[in-house]
């Protein structure tokens, strides 16, 4: 009987081991298993956020190959044939009579500051002279420009010492704040635009601020139509951050930050 005993607890012990190492098991084989699909998903995860990344670098050196392209047809075809109407309005002038001369002053002037205003669009398309001159140079080049179209009255800060940043990052920037001010004028009708950098020891900060409408920040068709998406991909592509407020009546702020380059020793 004793004999009896034990073997039923030797059977209740084995079958209690069993039932655990089974349950242990099955604890490890599931930790092993989200562990995997943890690690399919992160890895997944980072695979199309690369090409994300990929796709909208590649989409971006196309607009810029693009905007080069109209940039040279600019200059080199519609310049040219403002040159040669100046040119030929100067040879004019020794022509005509004295009472016409105040009104062939008054196109050749219009046909200048035309070529003028052609002259500084190019500059602003074509992203080589963007890098040749830096950032701060383009940007008071198109702020002058709209200044002098009348078509917004834009002012530039500078706070801070400043210094450049790689050629890639100061041209993307500059098409951020470029479409922004683009933005200003076409949807929000603003009248006023301050831009303003500032220059801090590890990064530049830029704020761009109108008095325009403003718009719903919780509109999603309305986001998309004034490029937000656009312009944070554009900002992702350099590891930089970008951000827009926006109060009906009260204007528009956009935010982008960008770290300094490091210099390798």
């Amino acid at each position: 009987m004793l004999l009896t005993i034990k073997s039923n607890d030797l059977l209740i012990i084995g079958t209690t081991l069993i039932v655990l190492l089974l349950g242990l098991t099955l604890v490890f084989l599931f930790l092993f298993i989200q562990r995997r699909k943890q690690k399919y998903l992160l890895e997944r995860k980072e695979t199309q956020a690369k090409y994300d990344k990929e796709l909208a670098k590649s989409q971006n050196e196309i607009r810029e190959r693009a905007l080069e392209n109209l940039s040279w047809e600019i200059h080199d075809n519609v310049g040219q044939l403002l040159s040669i109407s100046k040119m030929q309005l100067n040879r004019l002038e020794t022509k005509i009579s004295d009472e016409n001369k105040n009104d062939l002053a008054e196109v050749t002037s219009l046909v200048s500051k035309s070529l003028q205003d052609l002259r500084a669009l190019s500059k602003s398309l074509n992203p080589v002279s963007i890098k040749e001159i830096g950032l701060i140079k383009a940007l008071e080049l198109e702020i002058n420009r709209y200044n002098r179209l009348n078509f917004i009255k834009a002012k530039l800060n500078i706070v801070n010492e400043s210094f450049r940043l790689d050629k890639e990052k100061e041209t993307i920037l500059f098409r951020i704040v470029q479409e922004f001010i683009t933005n200003a004028i076409k949807h929000a009708k603003a009248s006023e635009l301050n831009v303003t950098l500032l220059y801090k020891n590890d990064e530049l900060e830029i704020t761009v601020k109108d008095n325009g409408i403003g718009f719903d920040m919780n509109n999603k068709k309305i986001i998309k139509g004034v490029g937000l998406f656009n312009m944070e991909g554009r900002a992702k592509l350099i590891n930089a951050t970008f951000g827009m407020n926006s109060i009906k009546n009260k204007g528009t702020t956009g935010f982008i930050k960008c770290n300094k380059d490091k210099v390798e020793l």
